[in-house]
């Protein structure tokens, strides 16, 4: 037998000495490693099962608000409903453990809380979708929160939110419109160099877009004669 084979043949008896001799230590943390395990799956379960419940009920107030915002709830009970609607998607977002759970009712605040004027309230809610970053919410609640900005005459942060918004989404839906308004921004700053230069930009970009160039091209003639 060589010299090599003898050095390998020792080396394995070594480690199998040294695992028999800590065995129970090898044994108690594998255990342990198995109990973090098992505890993280069993939280997570805890968690979907938690929030099965928690779901069900903002659907169901989901559900009414949806009714609210098509007024189909008799206008002598929409305030007091509207309360109501607004207390249940508090408690369920107290209460929802999951973050993408909680994000959408965290959307939904901040529709509702828009709704009613509270821009304050509107902006937090918003702002927490507008952050989670791959959420499918996180687009038009980057898009709302500049609404909001706006509505607050908070002109420097929705600019920076319009101005990252249409780099970020550039084929949105709601990028002609948050184009519109980042213009809109930039006059109400007096920088009507800006404010036609992102609108021509855009129709330099969007040739083919039949519905909104001529808003644009209305919008950038209002603007140069000082009527807009």
């Amino acid at each position: 037998m060589s010299e090599s084979t003898n050095n390998i043949q020792k080396n394995v008896e070594l480690v199998f000495s040294y695992i028999y001799k800590n065995r129970i230590i090898i044994l108690s943390i594998c255990s342990l490693i198995i109990i973090v395990i098992a505890g993280i799956l069993l939280y997570k379960s805890n968690i979907e099962k938690k929030d099965l419940k928690v779901n069900s009920d903002f659907e169901n107030a989901l559900t009414l608000y949806a009714l609210y915002q098509n007024n189909q709830i008799p206008t002598e009970n929409a305030t007091s409903i509207l309360v109501d609607i607004t207390t249940r998607f508090q408690k369920s977002y107290s209460e929802a453990k999951g973050k993408k759970l909680k994000s959408r009712i965290a959307y939904s605040l901040g529709n509702i809380y828009f709704d009613v004027a509270n821009y304050t309230e509107a902006k937090k809610y918003y702002k927490e979708v507008a952050n989670y970053r791959g959420f499918y919410l996180q687009e038009p609640a980057t898009y709302n929160l500049a609404t909001t900005l706006i509505q607050m005459t908070n002109y420097s942060e929705a600019l920076t939110t319009l101005e990252s918004f249409v780099k970020a989404y550039p084929n949105s839906y709601l990028n002609p419109q948050a184009t519109l308004s980042l213009s809109d921004v930039y006059r109400k700053q007096n920088d009507k160099t800006k404010a036609l230069g992102v609108l021509r930009n855009w129709i330099n970009n969007n040739t083919n877009s039949v519905e909104y160039i001529p808003i644009f091209n209305e919008t950038i003639t209002l603007i140069e004669n000082n009527i807009y």
